[in-house]
């Protein structure tokens, strides 16, 4: 995503362009022109926004940012058609006044600041600025500054979603199906190949075949590493799937399972070593 420090101030210059041909080359007057102008930058920048979505918030601010300048410069330019037609040599030079321009910069103020910490929650601190506030030893931890993560199962934002998690329970432990997961052996360290397995029985221990299965892992400090898997029925109701987690710590996985065309969903975690982890626990054994 193109930094909005960029994409704000690059949108308000082309703005500032438009509006003086528009307003020098064509009859319309300033109020007129800055009406058109608005209307010029949603019709160019919403496409775009939503052919290369940058979330809801990016979007808020350019439209903002795009509308209040486009006002600003009609009334800021009908102001000066007013003192131009008065024709009072008094008023010449006085279009300005630091009222409104305090007001103005308060609001621009907070638009910066705002889309400054967009950026570093999107892009984190650029790698001058991480050196020089990331101490040494955080730093060789391989610190994120950034923080594109989200919250899969907010659960007290989608208390519906969550009454039918609840509902999928309970239907399971009313058939006595027991439903175990996890790897197939030890959990794998990262980037190393692992088996992650589901094995689904009835509460007289026998296999439930034919199911759908697969899931997502889930790194909740950044959502671009989730995993999307499928799992294949390599036994009768025993479903696995060979995957490669990338990074060490703590991911979240939801597991979903379609029966007779009935939806289940289980939740659950799993904490991934470093290979020097793994080394050092089994020279330990």
């Amino acid at each position: 995503m193109t930094s909005l420090v960029l994409t704000i101030p690059a949108g308000v210059l082309l703005l500032f362009v438009l509006y003086l041909l528009f307003y020098r080359l064509t009859p319309l007057n300033a109020k007129q022109s800055g009406f058109v102008i608005s209307l010029l930058a949603l019709a160019i920048y919403l496409p775009v926004a939503l052919l290369y979505w940058p979330g809801a918030d990016v979007l808020a601010m350019n439209i903002t940012v795009f509308f209040m300048a486009a006002y600003l410069l009609g009334m800021l330019f009908s102001h000066r058609e007013k003192i131009k037609a008065q024709n009072d040599p008094e008023m010449r030079g006085k279009w300005f006044h630091w009222g409104p321009a305090i007001i103005v910069g308060f609001f621009a103020v907070i638009l910066i600041v705002d889309a400054v910490f967009v950026t570093l929650s999107k892009e984190g601190l650029p790698g001058g600025l991480q050196d020089l506030i990331v101490p040494e030893r955080m730093q060789a931890k391989q610190v994120e500054t950034r923080f594109p993560g989200v919250m899969h199962n907010n659960y007290h934002k989608k208390e519906a979603k969550y009454n039918q998690y609840l509902r999928q329970l309970d239907m399971m432990k009313q058939r006595g199906w027991t439903v175990r997961k996890g790897w197939l052996g030890r959990a794998p360290a990262a980037n190393e190949s692992g088996v992650f397995q589901l094995v689904i029985e009835d509460d007289s221990g026998r296999a439930i075949s034919g199911m759908i299965a697969g899931g997502r892992f889930m790194r909740a400090s950044d959502s671009r590493h989730d995993i999307v898997f499928s799992m294949q029925e390599k036994m009768p109701g025993i479903y696995q799937s060979e995957l490669r987690l990338p990074l060490p710590g703590l991911w979240n996985v939801n597991i979903n399972f379609t029966h007779a065309e009935e939806d289940f969903e289980i939740h659950a975690s799993t904490n991934i070593p470093t290979a020097d982890t793994r080394q050092k626990i089994q020279d330990k054994r």
